[in-house]
């Protein structure tokens, strides 16, 4: 024991003397090596190793896991920061760890203390000695960081004397400007800058920009007469602000005689009311303005002269992570307590909102993350249950906006590294937030709650229920906040050459003269697109538009402007714009703004069969079943001709689409040609599959009816529902042949080199687990159209075409094609099965696993990737392997099977897992004795199936890891039965 003591004096005076607080943020981990403390000690090494853990199960001593371990006291640590006072952690992987619980033991003291403080009166308990000294900006996320800047501009102007200086903020839409003012008037009020029971009012603008009448009745006032209703003197927004502080939120929506009545205001605080021409009023009032556009282009220069600061506020995209995630642990606090329910956040689901592109800055996030909310509140089963936030249930705009900055990635593993699989928000600590804080009214959930009450009284399933529900719950974000997708000037000139902007302004001019206005999003968009083809025309990159001249024909109007548009920007920066691109301009001009709000639309689906009712009864039928009427049916005589069909089929179509195109079911192959002739005759996508059968139109109408699904998730559910209606009679030998020719799957991209050749390895594998030798996968090049078209009309004569994979549709009729993108989400692998082994039984393929084959290959790059930035220690690639004989076993004996969401959250979870057993870093679970006995049986067949990874890697998986795993099967269980419901 006087060895260990000795050892624990020897270790806190290196750290009194060789460091220091500042240290903190250095990149080399902080303390001291066993080494460093034995040969300062006069032990041997072995002999302080053992010393120092004991001392740091006794919590004396804190660890810095990294490539080596370091040591330093907890006596230390909580000298320096004494928030931490009875915190600090026992492992770590870096010092700055400290100081970011500091930060948020800080910071949730502040919230709990100050945030829901509406009087914000001297006299309130602070927990301060001297109010004076309080400093209110402490609580803002930032302050010491991003927003130490603005906050140092804040003081100044806040006690600048006698009464403080006029101030406007300036910043993008959803950075915190109103929060910003809010955070002033505080730290003013304390400081006695603004006198007892001086308000913020608050005061938009844009409400009254056209009305100046209105506008300077609601700021100043009015006497009685003074307009026709004026039936009695009326104070204005400016004498409830007197002593206080008023906020001008969109100033810049000021008309200029608008801008012109608080000229006197600002210099003298002298005011009339309106109608009043005798009286002069006076105030002693501060003005906060705030704009989201370039003051000097907006507001007039006598205005802008009289407010003497001006501060920027950053957007969230320049903000560092840390900062990011503070705001979601934040934001996610309120919505906790607005539900009242504690809140589990994935650590997939934070990796995705911590990288995804926020346009709207804090406000767009709030909005995001209530809305996220608002959907996983609607799916839990349970109410006495946390909410869970899931990555696979995130909106699909966050998922597509993640960032691939290898530094941003680098950054939120950092973050991130500290938490174990989950975030855990509590319902407390910001329960009082203010009304105005919120975008969602404060009985939302409630209303939701009330909402499924009522449709369940009414006999509607769940899952019906539940779709029904969240489809309330997206419009009213929808509508809420319908500009979020714009993208600013700022931006655009940003990421733009100004060169190209000057010439791109002049060809939307000539667009114009030509009659053909252009909308905001219209021009956003028109300029990334032309700018990218500039760059790929300079560089020599071929542009090719197979339907170009289809364009031509079907927006004659549209390919005359992109023409014009074409050539002025061709001559003005001396390039050739090929007749390809005008198709992609005339084609944008044409359908860009048509397909804003597209996701709300549906796929159409057409059935035409031969007989007097056959297509309308099972159209009836389906749509009844559903409650729908979107099913549209042909009855098509037996003396009628194809021609008719045609005819038919076109007037149907052009009354049915919605914009994302129409799947066409037919019951003969003489009929599969009307879907190219519709798409010829209108312009309309529209696919075909024959041997319709009502199963096919049940399912394919259930995928269309949901707003999410393209075209070719519902043209895949066609296939699948035929496959499923089919007998076909096959020879048990996988190797077949059909009308003499072999089976093949093309592979496509643009050279037939790269993704096509790719893919080709991928199905080759697969179809060797599967053993089926005699299917040939071809990769095609699709350099253009009609090279394309002739070599896919070469390989039909000698092959049996079955699919086609890759990043170019091919448009085979009656043949599938699975689209890249699809690919690497992952879950086609089962369905490619059920295309290539139709007929086969089970016992006759290979490996029961091998459903998921493809998809394993082109997951496990991924995943191992993405455990690049979270693993120091594990092999990714090795680990996965290892793993992956776990979680078949696993799915053996508990009878699942994972979806491919569903494998890629356990394997990073549990390659995680690995990593922290490790290191020794812990993990925790509430009451995992009741949780393991509610449980028993997931809980023994995981400690049984775990032995591989315990014996390859010398580590116990303990209770809390295994009930850490069985809430991710839960998770994945009560996905399926909502997929099955």
């Amino acid at each position: 024991m006087k060895r260990q003591l000795k050892v624990l004096e020897v270790l806190d005076e290196l750290c009194v003397k060789k460091l220091d607080k500042n240290m903190l943020r250095q990149h080399k981990p902080l303390g001291f090596t066993a080494d460093e403390v034995a040969a300062l000690a006069g032990f041997s090494r072995s002999n302080v190793s053992s010393d120092l853990n004991a001392l740091h199960r006794e919590k004396l001593v804190v660890k810095l896991v990294s490539r080596f371990t370091y040591y330093v006291t907890v006596k230390w640590v909580e000298y320096i920061l004494p928030e931490l006072k009875e915190k600090v952690p026992e492992v770590v992987r870096h010092q700055r760890q400290w100081e970011e619980l500091a930060a948020s033991e800080v910071s949730q003291f502040r919230m709990q203390s100050n945030l829901s403080d509406t009087s914000y009166s001297k006299d309130d308990n602070l927990s301060y000695k001297d109010v004076a000294n309080y400093d209110a900006f402490e609580g803002l996320i930032g302050a010491q960081d991003s927003l130490k800047t603005a906050v140092e501009q804040a003081k100044a102007s806040a006690l600048y004397p006698p009464k403080g200086l006029d101030t406007l903020l300036v910043g993008s839409t959803g950075v915190g400007k109103t929060l910003f003012a809010e955070y002033i008037y505080k730290f003013a009020y304390h400081q006695g800058k603004i006198r007892h029971g001086g308000q913020l009012i608050v005061f938009n603008c844009a409400d009254y920009a056209n009305n100046p009448q209105l506008l300077m009745s609601q700021l100043f006032g009015h006497v009685r007469g003074a307009f026709t209703g004026a039936d009695k003197d009326k104070a204005g927004l400016v004498e409830k602000a007197d002593g206080g502080m008023l906020f001008l939120d969109e100033v810049h929506r000021l008309p200029p005689e608008g801008q012109e009545m608080l000229f006197y205001l600002l210099d003298r605080g002298d005011f009339r009311r309106m109608g009043d021409t005798d009286k002069t009023r006076h105030v002693t009032v501060r003005v906060v303005a705030a704009t989201t556009e370039n003051p000097d282009s907006t507001l007039l220069k006598t205005f802008l002269r009289r407010i003497p600061v001006v501060i920027q506020l950053p957007d969230l995209a320049v903000r560092p992570l840390q900062e990011r995630f503070e705001l979601i642990k934040f934001l996610l606090a309120r919505e906790a307590a607005h539900i009242q329910s504690k809140v589990i956040v994935s650590q997939e689901a934070l990796w995705a909102l911590l990288l995804y592109r926020c346009h709207g800055n804090i406000g767009q996030l709030r909005n995001d993350l209530q809305l996220i909310c608002a959907k996983a509140f609607l799916h839990r089963s349970d109410k006495s249950k946390p909410v869970r936030l899931a990555y696979e249930e995130l909106p699909p705009k966050i998922k597509q906006a993640i960032v691939y900055d290898p530094q941003a990635r680098l950054e939120t593993s950092k973050i991130l590294c500290t938490l174990g699989s989950e975030l855990f928000i509590q319902p407390n600590g910001v329960a009082a937030d203010k009304e105005a804080d919120r975008s969602l009214p404060r009985n939302f959930y409630q209303t939701i709650s009330d909402r499924m009450q009522f449709l369940k009284s009414q006999g509607i399933g769940q899952a019906e229920m539940i779709k029904c529900i969240e489809m309330d719950v997206e419009n009213y974000f929808k509508r809420l906040n319908p500009e979020e997708l714009e993208i600013s000037q700022e931006y655009l000139q940003s990421v733009l050459p100004q060169e190209f902007l000057n010439v791109f302004d002049l060809a939307c001019s000539k667009a114009e003269k030509m009659g053909r206005s252009l909308s905001r999003r219209l021009y956003y968009a028109l300029a990334i697109h032309i700018a990218a083809t500039v760059e790929r025309i300079r560089s020599g990159l071929p542009i090719v538009n197979p339907n170009v001249r289809s364009v031509a024909e079907q927006h004659p109007k549209e390919y005359v402007v992109a023409e014009g548009m074409a050539q002025c920007i061709g001559e003005q920066m001396e390039i050739l714009i090929p007749l390809d691109e005008i198709g992609f301009i005339a084609l944008m001009l044409a359908t860009f703004d048509d397909h804003h709000g597209k996701e709300e639309r549906k796929v159409g689906i057409l059935v035409i069969t031969h007989g007097n009712s056959t297509a309308t009864s099972m159209v009836d039928f389906s749509n009844k079943l559903l409650g729908v009427s979107h099913g549209k049916a042909i009855d098509m005589p037996l003396e009628a001709n194809v021609d008719w069909a045609i005819e038919k089929a076109v007037q149907v179509a052009r009354e049915i689409d919605e914009g994302k195109g129409i799947i066409l079911l037919v019951d003969m192959g003489s009929l599969s040609g009307v879907a190219k002739a519709v798409t010829n005759r209108t312009g309309i996508m529209v696919k075909s599959v024959e041997m319709v059968s009502t199963l096919m139109v049940l399912h394919v109408l259930h995928k269309a009816i949901l707003p999410k699904n393209d075209i070719n998730v519902v043209y895949r559910a066609a296939w699948t529902a035929r496959s499923m209606g089919q007998n076909v009679a096959q020879a048990n030998n996988p190797t077949d042949f059909m009308n003499g020719k072999d089976k093949a799957i093309v592979t496509t991209c643009f050279t037939g080199q790269g993704a096509a050749a790719k893919i080709k390895g991928l199905l080759e594998k697969l179809l060797n687990q599967w053993q089926l030798f005699n299917i040939r996968v071809i990769a095609v090049e699709a350099g253009n159209q009609e090279t394309l078209q002739n070599r896919l009309s070469s390989l039909q004569h000698s092959y049996d075409i079955l699919a086609s994979v890759g990043s170019v549709d091919p448009e085979m009729e009656n043949r599938p094609h699975i689209a890249i993108e699809e690919l690497m989400q992952g879950g086609v692998g089962s369905e490619l099965r059920r295309l290539l082994t139709e007929g086969l039984k089970a016992s006759e393929i290979a490996d029961r696993y091998t459903d998921r084959g493809m998809d394993w290959e082109v997951m496990r790059g991924m995943v191992a990737g993405m455990l690049d930035e979270f693993l120091t220690f594990v092999n990714p690639r090795k680990v996965l392997d290892t793993l992956m004989i776990c979680i078949r076993k696993m799915e053996e004996e508990l009878q699942i099977e994972f979806s491919s969401s569903g494998l890629v959250r356990i394997l990073v979870h549990s390659a995680c897992m690995v990593e922290r057993l490790l290191t020794q870093a812990g993990i925790s679970y509430p009451d995992t004795t009741t949780f393991i006995a509610e449980h028993p049986t997931e809980y023994g067949v995981l400690k049984k199936v775990s032995n591989a990874l315990e014996q390859q890697f010398a580590v116990v998986v303990n209770d809390e890891e295994i009930c850490h795993l069985i809430e991710i099967i839960k998770m994945e269980r009560r996905k399926n039965n909502l997929e099955e419901g």
